[in-house]
């Protein structure tokens, strides 16, 4: 079925999906002052040892929680084809790209990769968010990653939005 004026495909964010890499780490961390504790107090290893163990686990948890919070609020959008193009999120905050803006996706494995055709710049008209330092780097060269596990659509759904939505005009390519 061809879309049809006014219809728009939505990959909304999956909050489980965002949070499980947190969680094991949060569980290695607290694995890891437990064990510290527990080796300082039977004794097999000095109280400077326990400490630096101790600081390790807690700031690797800390940092790990801060980068979730930091890639969770610049990702928070959703995906959404139409047909216009596609409004992708990136690191940095959504990026939409005009179909003729588009080269290929490549699926690789869960990710796929939105490249942009070489005569497209950020200035582009109907593109946005390619302006910044890291994004269009990224664009014009190995593409703009999106990994499908991280939304509630999967990615062979979200490849058949791109091929019906574009008319197939973006070439798919697997790696």
């Amino acid at each position: 079925m061809a879309p049809g004026v006014g219809e728009l495909f939505i990959a909304e964010p999956d909050e489980q999906a965002w949070r499980r890499p947190v969680v094991r780490w949060v569980i290695g961390g607290v694995a890891v002052v437990v064990v510290a504790l527990g080796l300082w107090v039977g004794g097999w290893l000095p109280r400077w040892g326990a400490l630096v163990l101790l600081a390790l686990g807690v700031v690797v948890v800390v940092v790990r929680a801060a980068g979730y919070v930091g890639r969770r609020k610049r990702r928070s959008s959703p995906l959404m084809i139409d047909l216009d193009g596609v409004r992708l999120p990136t690191g940095q905050g959504p990026a939409v790209l005009p179909w003729d803006a588009l080269r290929s996706v490549v699926v690789d494995g869960p990710t796929l990769y939105f490249r942009v055709r070489p005569s497209i710049t950020p200035t582009t008209p109907g593109v946005e968010g390619l302006h910044r330092r890291d994004a269009w780097p990224v664009a014009s060269g190995p593409g703009l990653p999106l990994d499908s596990r991280l939304y509630r659509r999967g990615r062979e759904e979200i490849v058949a939005a791109v091929r019906a939505f574009s008319g197939d005009s973006v070439r798919i390519t697997r790696a």
